[in-house]
């Protein structure tokens, strides 16, 4: 088999194009959007989506850019829960 390697048995790789296509599994995080409701706490939507409320650290971690204080969030106010 030549591959214009000169006698070198490695592959020619040599005409591989970098690309956006992948077989890895994509690293975004997939999530939903909920809706604060009066009442509601991170570790009350934990426990509700999770089963534990102390997973209320990845939904914090997921909002961070809106969510500065975990004990403030208020009712209308949209997040992502990771799913």
């Amino acid at each position: 088999m030549s591959n214009g390697n000169s006698g070198n048995d490695m592959p020619d790789f040599s005409d591989v194009v970098s690309g956006a296509s992948s077989t890895a599994a994509k690293t975004e995080a997939t999530f939903k959007v909920y809706t604060i409701v009066s009442g509601d706490s991170l570790s009350k939507i934990a426990k509700r989506e999770y089963g534990n409320a102390s997973d209320w650290q990845k939904i914090f971690e997921a909002n961070k850019d809106q969510i500065k204080d975990p004990n403030k969030i208020f009712p209308g106010q949209k997040i992502r829960i990771p799913l």
